[in-house]
């Protein structure tokens, strides 16, 4: 973001400003708040694609019917370490943070548990759910299938999800090493935030309507595509359409609408996720010693020319989070000016933020 088009917003203000909008929106207030949790996580570590952006969203889905305000999740089969959740048409975010926790109490005792999830909703961003299990001391597994927006390996129409895979695992650092990754070349969220702020973007991010490059990110909505990242993204998208779809019975590829289009109806989507407890390995002191020990050798390895430094996947998030809750979220003017258009809608004071003059 250009200094000149962002307003820095205190994170407790972004906070409160997303947990009313829920509450006025039918959520209670508990869920209000794992929903804002979310949202503030995202911007916090620069993943601005899945912040605020999708707040409205949200709401209308709420507002329109189409997620379930109020899901009652269902066991529906079990094993010991395997758990199949049915997710009531909630929004993909509750259903999520419940379904985790479950994962991660049955992998206290049985050392690892996987779950899949059917009848759910866009989930936002996919470590929030992997970095829970962090805090037992666990590795950390998420995954998601989506709605048809990015193309096969050489195909130029939109045939498969731009599905997201997060891995999270302590260390004995400040940071956890975060692997959060979608399947494109650049997120669905970033390619509509850069149309939103009305810039250009790399020719090899999508392709328009007749499956040709372009750098104008209107172009991806509503007839273009995604490009996926090389044959070794797609391949890895069809293995989470797997997982999240195949095997959890939601819908997949084609059957799936986009969320954030069809407000008043349920998408169906399906998750997956896995805990892994280090215990069942060794002592996860001794797991953090050895994971210093790694990442110590990789930064220790000889820079490219140019290059500012090694950063293990995660860092830089967690310096972003240091700094944005230090000096404030930077959120553009023209997300701000959506937000404030929300807000007049549902009735609702319009977020607070300094003075933009000068």
């Amino acid at each position: 973001m250009e200094e000149k088009n962002i307003v820095l917003i205190a994170a407790d203000d972004l906070r409160d400003f997303c947990k009313q909008s829920f509450l006025k929106c039918g959520l209670s207030g508990d869920d209000a708040v794992l929903m804002t949790d979310t949202l503030i996580s995202s911007e916090l570590r620069g993943v601005s694609s899945h912040g605020v952006i999708r707040l409205p969203f949200y709401c209308q889905r709420l507002l329109d019917k189409g997620s379930n305000p109020d899901p009652k999740l269902r066991i529906i089969a079990e094993k010991p370490a395997m758990i199949h959740v049915d997710g009531d048409n909630g929004l993909g975010q509750i259903i999520s943070i419940r379904t985790m926790k479950m994962v991660i109490e049955r992998a206290k005792n049985q050392g690892l548990c996987f779950a899949g999830v059917r009848n759910s909703c866009h989930f936002g961003m996919a470590a929030f759910y992997s970095m829970m299990a962090i805090r037992e001391e666990m590795i950390g597994i998420a995954g998601s299938n989506t709605a048809p927006v990015m193309a096969p390996w050489g195909g130029g129409k939109s045939a498969i999800g731009n599905n997201p895979l997060a891995i999270a695992v302590p260390t004995g650092r400040e940071y956890p090493i975060v692997l959060d990754m979608a399947m494109s070349v650049v997120s669905g969220g970033k390619v509509r935030l850069e149309a939103v702020k009305g810039g250009k973007i790399p020719k090899n991010w999508i392709l328009d309507a007749k499956g040709r490059p372009t750098d104008n990110p209107a172009d991806l909505v509503p007839h273009g595509t995604l490009l996926p990242m090389g044959y070794k993204g797609f391949g890895l998208a069809i293995i989470i359409e797997i997982l999240s779809g195949v095997l959890t019975q939601s819908n997949v590829l084609s059957e799936v609408d986009l969320w954030f289009e069809k407000t008043s109806t349920p998408v169906n989507l399906g998750h997956f996720f896995m805990a892994l407890n280090i215990r069942g390995f060794m002592n996860p002191a001794y797991f953090k010693d050895r994971m210093n020990q790694m990442i110590d050798e990789l930064k220790r390895s000889p820079l490219m020319e140019g290059s500012t430094g090694i950063f293990m996947p995660g860092e830089m998030e967690f310096a972003s989070e240091q700094s944005y809750l230090k000096d404030g979220i930077p959120i553009d003017k023209e997300v701000l000016k959506k937000l404030d258009s929300f807000a007049g809608r549902i009735n609702l004071p319009k977020l607070f933020r300094p003075s933009e003059e000068g």
